[in-house]
């Protein structure tokens, strides 16, 4: 027998198993002897003569010739019916089961349940009904599909019990009926890997919508247990999300302007229109119309009051006709996590650098004399500062080009009196240039380093003046130059971020330091250097969260405070931040508070992960090609009816008793109406 299972409007081949009928109680079988009973009776009753004397043989004869040839066939019938009465009611109480002979792995004792309960099956299906309402129907009709005494193991993405914890089907039929809806994901090789750990067994069942992100071609099924891939479709996939939101501006400085940018995506084009509103600690601060237009992306720019104080709790909310889960999005932007600067200067640098960066909130400072260089704390360093030097030692060099090739950013001021071959061994390519003193040309206004830097990007802004001193020969773009084209301020082309000054700073080599031009300009370079800043928001799946904190003490434990709820994550501290592992299970979105003695020290914001926003289905072709494997089944989701009686009829076998009992009674019904009748 070849079982179909159809999933849309298409057919999977579920198994091919042979079909055989077993009876619950077959010593009643004996019981068909009983159709011996009317067999006898109709042969008496053909032998048995009854004599009736009449005058006139020849008549008798043609009434005798008649009505033998009526009785006859209708004789035969009635014994057949009752033949086929008295086998179906024997065969109703030895209680009939049609079933599909098991293979050695499927069916087992022990099951495997997984109900996916994420944010992604908040998507509608016929009739209203929302993916999750469905799943959890699934999953209860495949509980009772087993029999009494199966061992039943249960696992949801927020991993509220043990996988190991053993259920009754009604200890799980209570369990499923506290199973909420969560903003945590699990892919399917978690899961599976989470089942092979504790060396599972048995049957396994996976409820989940099965999107496109889920690894399904990367399966890591095992040949110990039998797979059964329960789909979960809807008919309305729009949805509208925020994809990703950044600071234009990686710092908030002073008067420097600054803007949020948002992303929005859209899943299908069936929505072209939203409104948008961005709260500051639940007040509103902006509103904006975005318009998608052809594509499925469009972009906000929403700008930061430079007087705003409350932007620790920043709220995002889009009025999305689809699915509402994810229409708010969750950010803090006043904790940026501290940039290391690092100050390299032997007797001749001048000191007036430090003044930048030192007693300043945003930077973690510290001045490194080169006759005492300290090769760990340039490797920790994420801005290397170098301020004049006039020789650069084989340490030196050592040390900057390992952090250049660690991603770190250089920034080379020559010395006054310093010679081209100087730079040689950092990898800077220079000539002795003319020497003049000329103004710098205006900023190239397009070039996204100077974007916030300025409020009006004005064509005749006066502009500092430096001497023509060096000529970079290995230049990779230039962010400052002079008003003969020459460069001021370069990239160099190297394995890092390496930047190079054409003058000194020293007083008649340039105005530059005492320009509005100049603090931006360092801050920008240094700025830019941060890898890792304390992230806007992290996701509800992130795993492992850096942290600034003033004084590192291994001593102290932190925790995540939202409203009443507490939560402690396994945490360390290097190099004044805090390193937390953030468990996905318990962590919700929203604002969380970072607490130190009950004391808030700072704040974190949590969203979904963006894959949850994508709600449509991985392609019917994939789970097509899933089913080549002997032990990967797919199981038509349309009805939890149809599962359940599916499943039963392949485990337990469908009971046929009440067929035959009705059965009996029909050929019990057609004996009395030819026996009345003909």
């Amino acid at each position: 027998m070849i079982l179909f299972v159809s999933y849309g409007e298409k057919d999977f081949i579920m198994h091919t198993l042979p079909v055989f009928i077993i009876f619950e109680s077959p010593s009643l079988l004996f019981g068909l002897f009983a159709i011996l009973i009317p067999i006898f009776i109709h042969l008496f009753n053909l032998r048995r003569v009854k004599k009736i004397e009449f005058s006139n043989t020849a008549l008798l004869r043609k009434v005798k010739e008649e009505t033998s040839s009526k009785r006859r066939p209708v004789e035969i019938l009635i014994l057949i019916s009752r033949i086929f009465a008295i086998s179906c009611l024997v065969l109703a109480f030895a209680r009939p089961i049609y079933k599909s002979e098991q293979n050695e792995l499927s069916f087992q004792d022990e099951v495997l349940l997984y109900l996916d309960n994420s944010q992604s099956l908040s998507v509608k299906g016929d009739g209203d009904q929302i993916g999750f309402d469905k799943a959890y129907n699934l999953a209860q009709g495949i509980v009772n599909a087993y029999p009494e005494g199966t061992v039943f193991r249960f696992i949801e993405n927020g991993y509220s019990n043990s996988v190991t914890t053993e259920f009754t089907k009604a200890s799980l039929t209570d369990n499923l009926t506290e199973v909420e809806q969560i903003g945590v994901g699990r892919s399917f090789e978690e899961i599976i890997q989470r089942k092979n750990g504790q060396g599972l067994e048995g049957d396994v069942y996976l409820i989940s919508d099965f999107q496109e992100q889920d690894g399904l071609n990367s399966l890591p099924v095992d040949s110990l247990s039998q797979y059964f891939l329960v789909p979960i479709s809807g008919t309305d996939y729009s949805n509208i999300s925020i994809d990703t939101a950044f600071l234009k501006n990686t710092f908030l400085s002073g008067n420097v302007t600054n803007v949020l940018s948002v992303r929005f995506k859209r899943n299908d084009k069936s929505t072209n229109n939203i409104s948008s509103k961005l709260y500051f600690d639940d007040q509103l601060s902006g509103t904006a119309e975005i318009d998608f237009g052809e594509t499925l992306f469009a972009e906000h720019d929403f700008e930061i009051p430079t007087n705003e104080a409350n932007l620790e709790k920043i709220r995002l909310t889009i009025d999305d006709p689809g699915l509402s889960f994810d229409n708010d999005f969750y950010l803090t932007i006043n904790q940026l996590d501290k940039v290391r600067v690092i100050e390299l200067y032997d007797s001749q640098s001048p000191s007036y650098l430090s003044s930048l960066f030192e007693d300043n909130e945003l930077f973690q400072f510290n001045r490194l004399n080169t006759n005492a260089l300290d090769n760990e704390a340039i490797a920790s360093a994420d801005f290397i500062l170098i301020n004049e030097l006039n020789n650069y030692s084989n340490q030196l060099q050592t040390a900057i080009s390992g952090a250049l090739n660690d991603g770190k950013t250089v920034v080379i001021v020559p010395a006054k009196n310093a010679r081209s071959e100087s730079f040689t061994g950092l990898g800077v390519n220079t000539i002795m240039d003319t020497k003049e003193l000329i103004a710098l040309d205006v900023p190239d206004y397009e070039n996204p380093f100077f974007e916030g830097v300025f409020e009006e990007n004005s064509p005749s802004l006066d502009m500092p003046s430096a001497l023509t001193t060096f000529r970079l020969m290995n230049e990779e773009l230039a962010y400052l130059t002079f008003r003969n084209g020459r460069s001021f301020l370069s990239k160099v082309v190297s394995e890092g971020n390496l930047f190079f000054f054409a003058s000194s700073f020293e007083t008649g080599q340039t105005t530059f330091t005492n320009h509005a031009i100049f603090v931006p300009v360092m801050y920008k370079l240094a700025l830019g250097s941060k890898v890792s800043l304390t992230n806007l928001y992290y996701y509800t799946d992130s795993e492992t969260i850096f942290f600034p904190i003033d004084r590192p003490d291994n001593s102290q434990v932190y925790s995540l405070r939202k409203n009443d709820e507490l939560i402690i994550p396994d945490q360390r501290q290097e190099e004044g931040r805090l390193i937390m592992e953030i468990p996905k299970d318990l962590i919700e979105t929203g604002h969380y508070e970072l607490v130190l003695d009950d004391t808030p020290v700072g704040l974190l914001s949590f969203n979904l992960p963006k894959q949850e926003s994508d709600v449509k289905p991985i392609a019917f072709d994939a789970l097509e090609d899933l089913t080549s494997s002997n032990n990967i089944s797919i199981l038509n989701s349309a009805s939890s009816a149809s599962i359940e009686s599916d499943l039963t009829a392949s485990i337990n076998g469908l009971p046929l008793w009440k067929y035959a009992l009705l059965a009996g009674l029909l050929f019990l019904f057609v004996e009395i109406i030819l026996i009345r009748y003909l």
